[in-house]
């Protein structure tokens, strides 16, 4: 191929990605340093920053945030990892479960379960309360999820599957020999686990682990449902405040506490991305003679299988609630007279609504053009990184990554003021939110082609380009269809994670641009319990279907593997 070509692909990717990733950070940057009261004219100040370390309650603020982090990271990573020892180390039976219930966990917005959540354990009227109230005659409610205890715990339960599956590669690809070699010498299954397997383990916990911590200290669905009603603030809801309420939008203290969540998130990817390169020193497989060999745990397995069925109990305990929820004519606790007013009319009548069909209407436009467009760049930027040797390539494997900083709320505010200030029509339409998507799951999509690109042998690519066919044609007939499977995983994740997306779209969305996250969460502002039920109901078995031939796609094809790598 001409290097002409090459170059003029790397200057075009580096355009669009440079366009994606450097206006939001800059004008974020920039709204933090300028301070007005009221309608005056901002001017340059460092004030938006003062401020924020004077208040009183920001030292709270970030130790809310860190011991929500920590808390709900140590409790998903527990779960998770000890999930994934049980499936991939011991002879457990009904193991695809876990990998079922973990993908299918995957399609479900977040939003709904946390809703979920709070209609099982509300200390009022949530269902397990009513019942062990009525069942042990208590008083009092035994469970609160409207505290921080019950925000980590909500939040590490829904980060298990997540743990789960990444755990999963390295205990299914470590050497058996060592362990035997410790049941040999006597060590017990419990023994075993923690001098030998979960030690050679201990960089894939330590990465995960710093992963959960990040991605949660930027989480916005159960600190926004949960945590500013039972008044626990944390940064990222202090940051949508500081937009939505008030008369006057406050984007420079809003940018001010976006710059300093960047901040924490940037220095968590650092030690991440040395994890990660550290767990490289720990690989067991040696090629020769490797035989991935399970472990016989006797009569343990009567209390693995139980776990391994309590995973997705847990994970469907609040699609009960809403279900119940769902033939209500309005919510009412357990009774014989709630059981009287049963009714399927909310099934038929959450399609009626005007804001559930446009935002149905919105989320499918968005999410189908913002995977595409995606998985189109990220294609041709893994090919131009792995393909080309031009100098500065690593340039945009790095800014296609830098979006990882941006915590969703923050890209948020970021893309607002963005198009706030430049003279680009996008505010208030469903571009902006397509454009949010791209550059959020960018990072996701680089993540799907390299794998992919990398199993393709460069020599087919030469030798169509030696029968003159230019790169188009190549890259169109010959890289696109094997790489497709990769491509096809990247853009079923990305479509799913589009849907159930809150925390960037709630502050770029506007009436008429709302998408089903934002819709569901009005509506829940507006207390509208049984309709959200209804149709949360439809939307989950929707994309659980999807997630479900996902799992299926990624069994038959191998796709699994690459999912836990992103």
């Amino acid at each position: 191929m001409r290097v002409g070509i090459q170059r003029v692909l790397f200057i075009v990717v580096l355009i669009i990605i440079g366009y994606l990733v450097i206006p939001p950070l800059f004008f974020t940057f920039r709204e933090s340093l300028h301070f007005a009261k009221g309608f005056q004219t901002p001017e340059f100040s460092f004030k938006n920053y003062t401020d924020v370390f004077s208040f009183s309650d920001t030292p709270k603020m970030i130790f809310n945030s860190f011991w929500f982090s920590i808390g709900s990271s140590v409790i998903g990573l527990i779960m998770g990892t000890l999930l994934a020892w049980i499936v991939e180390r011991t002879n457990t039976p009904f193991k695809k479960l876990a990998y079922l219930s973990a993908f299918l966990s995957l399609g479900t917005p977040l939003i709904i379960r946390v809703i979920g959540w709070i209609l099982l354990t509300g200390p009022e009227a949530g269902l397990i309360n009513v019942g062990l109230r009525n069942l042990l005659g208590l008083e009092r409610s035994p469970c609160n999820i409207f505290t921080m205890t019950g925000m980590i715990l909500i939040q590490g339960l829904f980060w298990s599957p997540v743990v789960f599956l990444f755990m999963s590669a390295p205990f299914r690809s470590m050497d058996p020999s060592l362990e035997e070699s410790a049941s040999m010498s006597g060590a017990g299954v419990a023994k075993t686990f923690y001098h030998i397997t979960f030690k050679l383990a201990r960089p894939s916990v330590l990465a995960v682990l710093l992963l959960t911590f990040i991605r949660t200290i930027e989480s916005f669905e159960i600190p926004a449902l949960i945590g500013i009603p039972s008044g626990i603030r944390v940064l990222t809801t202090e940051i949508f405040l500081k937009i939505t309420s008030g008369l006057i939008p406050q984007y420079g203290l809003a940018s001010a506490y976006a710059i300093i969540l960047i901040f924490f998130v940037s220095v968590g990817l650092y030690f991440y991305s040395r994890a990660t390169r550290e767990a490289q020193r720990f690989s067991t497989i040696t090629g020769k003679g490797f035989r991935p060999r399970l472990t016989d745990i006797g009569k343990w397995r009567y209390l693995t299988t139980g776990l391994i069925f309590v995973f997705p109990i847990l994970m469907s305990l609040p699609f009960l609630a809403l279900l119940w929820a769902s033939f209500l004519p309005y919510y009412m606790k357990p009774s014989f007279a709630a059981l009287s007013s049963l009714t399927i009319a909310n099934y038929f009548s959450a399609f009626k609504s005007h804001l559930i069909v446009d935002a149905i209407r919105n989320s499918v436009f968005i999410s189908l053009c913002s995977a595409t467009a995606t998985m189109l760049l990220t294609a041709v930027t893994a090919w131009v990184v792995v393909r080309t040797n031009i100098r500065g390539k690593w340039l945009l494997d790095h800014l296609a990554s830098f979006t990882l900083v941006f915590p969703g709320v923050v890209l948020g505010v970021a893309l607002l003021v963005t198009y706030l200030t430049l003279p680009i029509p996008l505010y208030g339409t469903l571009w902006i939110l397509v454009i949010a998507y791209i550059t959020r799951y960018t990072p996701y999509g680089i993540r799907y082609c390299y794998p992919g690109l990398l199993q393709i042998s460069k020599e087919l690519e030469e030798s169509a380009q030696m029968s003159g066919a230019p790169w188009g044609t190549v890259f169109r007939k010959i890289v696109v269809p094997l790489m497709m499977p990769s491509l096809f995983a990247g853009w079923i994740f990305i479509f799913l994670l589009s849907v159930r997306e809150l925390s960037v779209a709630i502050l770029l969305s506007r009436p008429g641009s709302q998408v089903i996250a934002v819709a569901i969460y009005d509506m829940w502002d507006d207390g509208e319990i049984v309709q959200i039920a209804a149709f949360s109901i439809w939307l989950t078995a929707l994309l659980v279907a999807i997630a479900a031939g996902f799992y299926k796609l990624s069994t038959r094809y191998g796709l699994q593997t690459q999912q836990e790598r992103v």
